[in-house]
């Protein structure tokens, strides 16, 4: 996996018209378990299980690993409003899950779904990924019944690949390779 942006060097900070995204960090933990703990988090992503405190706290030290070790990981998306304030909408981001997969995961609380915020920061995570960290490819592994997840992922571009188990779980995994450099 190659990686121009390599850990220890400054995190970046991702920005659209509509969202200001940042890595997260330790003091993110209680926003992190009420995302965790969402009920439209829960039914598409947990198959209804809600993680419980020390589940979320593991997983943000997992993403704080991630930044430490591969120098990429996950986002604390906020969507920003008119009168300049920002209102926290979810997270996305880059896991490694083996020496050549690195996963593109998001996830949104209820109230700030169906609006193309997921798409919209995935769209930077990707680019980010494949201009900034120089992947060739990335995975996206989907629950079957995670059908917003499904769509954000083909409006990006990526296509399934297989459907397989990961973490004891059926899931469907799609792939995007990056695009290939211009001639000189």
């Amino acid at each position: 996996m190659t990686q121009p942006h390599r850990p220890g060097r400054d995190i970046p900070l991702l920005e659209t018209q509509r969202l200001y995204m940042r890595p997260v960090r330790i003091s993110d933990a209680s926003t992190l378990y009420r995302l965790h703990t969402d009920p439209l988090v829960v039914e598409l992503t947990s198959a209804g299980t809600a993680m419980t405190r020390a589940q979320s706290d593991e997983r943000l030290r997992l993403y704080l690993r991630e930044w430490q070790e591969y120098g990429f990981g996950f986002f604390i998306v906020y969507e920003k409003q008119a009168n300049g304030d920002l209102v926290f909408a979810g997270r996305c981001g880059l896991r490694s899950l083996d020496r050549d997969d690195v996963e593109l995961g998001y996830c949104f609380t209820m109230a700030a779904s169906g609006r193309g915020l997921a798409t919209e920061a995935a769209q930077q995570l990707v680019d980010f990924a494949f201009f900034a960290c120089g992947m060739r490819r990335l995975v996206g592994l989907v629950r079957p019944a995670n059908a917003p997840s499904v769509r954000v992922l083909h409006k990006i571009g990526f296509a399934y690949h297989s459907t397989g188990t990961y973490r004891d779980a059926v899931y469907r995994r799609y792939e995007l390779a990056a695009p290939l450099p211009r001639p000189s």
